[in-house]
């Protein structure tokens, strides 16, 4: 029996920490693995004491894996971006002397800050990313080739409720329903989608199912609604703040594109939940989903900040029947290919590994 601690997130409104939970639910499956969750909490002040005693209730020589994002560490000054991982990293290796797998959820390979976070995620064992630009930033920061191994995020098998159904429960029965999944921030572009609302037909509403988290967020959240206002169009635009598990399938359901206007990002557990039911999606073209598209094919993609080419891709898609049956076909393979199941076999593959 192998023991894997996870320092992550968790029992919290985050996706990373939803989707640790997914794939620790796939790992208990495995009678050779037994899961040790040791929780961050996600916001609130943090010292080294905090970590010392999270640390210390880590046994000796055992596995740990670390899903790292930057605001799990830090910050220890308020308002800079510095963070207490090197410190984390450092006393699990040689301290607790555990082998170490550490998933990178973010990095920002151009920030100073990050560049000295690369150099100590070296001391990870193995390092895990979700996309192939991510090992390749890592890969020219300075770390090893061997410890790189990329493992897309898992995609949960979904189904999908009656739209009828779900379109009267949103409120919102005959309309055509364009919606925007996951935290708001300026990085999501829910402004380029509120500019072109009203070039599109006044049945076509657009669904934000999401909740700001930080400051800035949340300011960007209050300069979406001061747009929505200024255009008059409060009544074309819904804000659901964040959706839970139970809510998921009645948006999903009642959705007829999900769109991704996306300015940056790393990776999107947002954008699998997506595919997960099937539902024709349009994206920026950064290059997270470019590797989507060229692999799976099961995206639209517009140019990234053009919102007249956002709009001829949301009217050409809902023209076109025969495009939405090809992308959903293609979500059904792209759901096979990054099934919890593939991924937990992969996670599995590599605990074993470092445990013989």
């Amino acid at each position: 029996m192998i023991t894997i601690n996870f320092i992550t997130s968790w029992n919290t409104e985050c996706g990373i920490a939803d989707t640790t939970r997914l794939l620790v639910d796939e790992l208990k499956k495995y009678d050779d693995i037994q899961i040790n969750i040791c929780p961050v909490k996600k916001s609130g002040p943090k010292n080294p004491f905090y970590f010392f005693k999270l640390l210390k209730n880590i046994p000796k020589n055992q596995i740990t894996h670390i899903q790292y994002h930057s605001d799990l560490f830090g910050p220890f000054i308020p308002d800079v971006s510095l963070s207490y991982f090197p410190m984390v990293i450092s006393l699990l290796k040689f301290w607790r002397k555990n082998k170490i797998i550490t998933t990178v959820h973010e990095i920002d390979s151009n920030s100073m800050i990050d560049k000295i976070i690369i150099k100590f995620l070296n001391f990870s064992d193995k390092l895990i990313a979700h996309n192939s630009n991510l090992i390749n930033s890592m890969e020219n920061c300075g770390v090893k080739k061997g410890k790189l191994f990329l493992i897309p995020l898992g995609t949960l098998q979904s189904k999908l409720l009656d739209k009828k159904l779900c379109k009267n429960m949103l409120g919102a029965a005959d309309k055509k329903i364009l919606t925007i999944f996951g935290f708001i921030g300026l990085n999501k572009g829910h402004d380029l989608i509120v500019d072109i609302l009203p070039e599109l037909d006044k049945n076509h509403i657009l669904v934000i199912a999401g909740a700001p988290r930080t400051k800035e967020q949340i300011k960007y959240q209050h300069l979406l609604e001061e747009q929505i206002f200024n255009a008059r169009l409060q009544d074309r635009v819904k804000f659901l703040g964040f959706v839970d598990r139970k809510q998921l399938p009645v948006v999903a359901g009642a959705t007829d594109i999900f769109i991704y206007p996306y300015r940056w990002i790393i990776a999107s557990a947002a954008l699998n939940i997506a595919l997960s039911y099937q539902i024709p999606t349009i994206t920026s073209d950064l290059n997270y989903f470019k590797e989507i598209k060229r692999e799976y094919s099961c995206i639209e993609l517009f140019k990234s900040e053009n919102k007249q080419d956002l709009l001829e891709k949301i009217c050409g898609l809902l023209r076109s029947t025969e495009k939405q049956e090809h992308l959903k076909e293609k979500c059904r393979y792209f759901n096979k290919k990054t099934s919890w199941r593939t991924v937990g076999n992969k996670m599995r593959e590599l605990y074993l590994e470092l445990a013989y």
